[in-house]
């Protein structure tokens, strides 16, 4: 049923400009205008694992390798990193 909210996760000071779950669907990660990611469990919603910090400006792409070992984030302040 798409109709329904199951979560709402907050924890971000500015938009939420993307977001990708982990190959096996454990892990959310989010990316933010305020320059983070958060890393977040999505068995037990809301729970935040990780705040990943490094960029200098917006995030506005991330995605998982597909063994899910590794994530990568895309940022305005021109570069990539790989966590």
């Amino acid at each position: 049923n798409w109709g329904t909210v199951l979560a709402t996760l907050t924890g971000h000071t500015d938009s939420v400009t993307s977001s990708a779950f982990s190959p096996d669907g454990a892990v959310l990660v989010s990316g933010s205008f305020d320059n983070t990611l958060k890393v977040w469990d999505a068995t037990n919603w809301g729970t935040v694992l990780a705040e990943l910090t490094g960029h200098t400006a917006t995030v506005y792409t991330s995605a998982f390798s597909p063994d899910g070992a590794v994530l990568v984030s895309g940022s305005f302040d021109n570069t990539l990193k790989v966590w």
